[in-house]
Order: structure tokens, then sequence, then C-alpha cells
């Protein structure tokens, strides 16, 4: 560091890390990046020359190395693999927490829902594998998982049961469902335009209906080469992702 971090940029640091810490959701590498990025919002650690900027590369570095990392990537609930190169790394922490909305995750022993005839309950019985999916409610967009087993009454409620969903939808298309998961360093970190990393790590991205959080963003975050990041004079910029980095 430049100079030595005055009393209050401390007292924000430790109010910031207490809180990561206290979030069960803040885990694995999704804390490790947050705490280094943390470091360099409140104490300048590592110095960038540019205000209102944070250079990725130092970053990674900083949380991985500069040696090639094994694939698994140690946040909650996560089941691809990342990138090992330290900087394409990070991208893959950002891309796991971006703000969406994530059905349940497919579990062993969903049971049979085909409503029995002659009394009251469904058939419980184990579902097949091949027979269970996803059945998206037109009325909120939210998506939750059915099944049914081998049995040729359930399998012909099950086909049934799409096709009727599948209609539902498209003559009423549901809504986007609010966000269910993700956000974990945009709560922890809000100077940082995160709406601007999640497109740049996910084009496909789309905001969630529920907007942003109050705080306005105010730094950008460098992802690529940042000795030609473009120098944008504003007093108060939004974080936006660009080629030469965050800014």
């Amino acid at each position: 560091m430049t100079s030595e971090p005055t009393y209050a940029a401390l007292r924000t640091h430790n109010k910031r890390i207490a809180g990561m810490l206290a979030d069960p959701e803040c885990a694995g590498e999704l804390l490790l990046v947050g705490l280094a990025m943390a470091r360099r919002l409140d104490l300048n650690d590592p110095v960038w020359p540019r205000e209102q900027s944070m250079p990725l590369k130092p970053i990674a570095y900083a949380v991985y190395g500069r040696y090639r990392q094994p694939p698994n990537l140690l946040v909650p609930n996560w089941g691809p693999r990342g990138d090992s190169h330290p900087r394409k790394r990070l991208l893959d922490v950002f891309r796991h927490d971006r703000r969406r909305y994530q059905p349940d995750s497919w579990r062993h022993g969903i049971a049979c829902g085909r409503p029995m005839l002659r009394r009251d309950g469904l058939c419980g019985r184990h579902a097949a594998n091949e027979l269970t999916r996803t059945l998206t409610d037109p009325a909120t967009g939210l998506r939750h998982w059915v099944g049914a087993c081998s049995q040729k009454p359930c399998r012909a409620w099950f086909a049934d049961l799409l096709d009727r969903n599948a209609a539902e939808l498209k003559a009423s298309p549901p809504p986007v469902p609010p966000a269910n998961t993700g956000g974990v360093l945009e709560r922890h970190l809000p100077e940082i335009d995160w709406w601007q990393v999640w497109r740049h790590v996910d084009p496909n991205w789309t905001p969630p209906p529920e907007g942003r959080p109050f705080e306005r963003p105010t730094l950008r975050l460098l992802i690529g080469d940042e000795a030609s990041a473009p120098v944008v004079d504003t007093p108060r910029p939004a974080l936006t992702v660009h080629e030469g980095g965050w800014r």
C-alpha cells in the first residue's frame, strides 16, 4: 500500500469482513474472492493507479497464485467445474454468483405424483429416472419437479400432464420468477456494478424482475488487459465491463 490506512478505512473493512464471515452463503471461493476484493476496495491493496477501478489480474493472483488450479469450484451448491487458469477461474466464480432464478436441484427419491382413483392420496411409488421433469407454473413462472413410476396408467398420466403444461405455457407465457440464488458478492460489495459483470460472464443473463438493490454502484471491474483500458473521466461512474478490465 502507498500509505497507512486510516482508522475509518480499517473500521469499514472490518465491518465488511465480519459480514462476509457471518453470511452462510459466502463460503469457499466466494469468500476468498470477496476478501481479496474487499481489501482492494477498502484499503487500496493491491495498489491500482486509476481511481474507482479494480484490477482483475492482481486479484486473481492474490486468491489463486500464478499456477493452474484444480478444476473443482469450491463454492456452495455448484456442480460444473471451473477453469484452472487463475483469471478465468475468477470469472467462473462471478458466473456462479450471478443473480438468477434456479429451480430446486433434481434429487433421488421423487415419488410418483399420479392421484389415485379408488382411494385418497397419490401413487407414491419411486419415480423412474426417465419420467422426471420440471413443470412451470403459468401464474408465477416457478418450476418444480414431478415424476411418475413405470406403471402404464402413471406413464399415461405423466404424458398428459406434460402436454397440458406445455399448452398452458403457450397460451399464457409465464412471468420471470424472482431470483432465488446468487448475488452474494453483490450483497457485500455493492460498490461494484455486478449487472455489467454478469452480462460479461453470461451474455444470456437478464436482470431479475425485482431489479437492482437500492445502492448505486460506483466502481468498475477491469476484466481484460488493464493497460489498454480506456480512461473515462466521470465524477461517479457506474461499474462497467471493459475489455481493458473493470473501470
